[in-house]
């Protein structure tokens, strides 16, 4: 008799998948600044899901957001942890709107 060793099951939500599998699909982190010609105003956030977060911010599915659709992304940087996405996500809020002007412009 062969016995199998089975991969150990982590619980997202509720579906339940491989450590390798979970690791494989979350380990990137998108922080982003958006631009509203309507409000002529910036947004900063984070995601590990980029495409799906600007399809949410464009139809209004996002309160902070909801008033300035469309929004234009502008800057985009990668992180590799979710921890190091949200402190440069609450550095970029920090900023004034004056100082985050000047940064995308030097970055983009």
């Amino acid at each position: 008799m062969v016995e199998h060793q089975l991969p150990k099951l982590r619980v997202a939500g509720s579906i339940p998948v491989s450590r390798s599998n979970y690791k494989s699909r979350c380990n990137m982190y998108y922080v982003y600044i958006l631009w509203s010609e309507k409000t002529n105003r910036y947004y900063c956030g984070y995601t590990s899901n980029l495409d799906d977060r600007l399809k949410r911010h464009n139809l209004g599915r996002e309160k902070s957001t909801r008033y300035g659709a469309p929004w234009k992304l502008v800057w985009i940087t990668k992180k590799t942890t979710s921890n190091e996405a949200i402190k440069l996500e609450n550095k970029l809020k920090n900023l004034s709107q004056e100082r985050l002007i000047k940064f995308v412009r030097k970055y983009s």
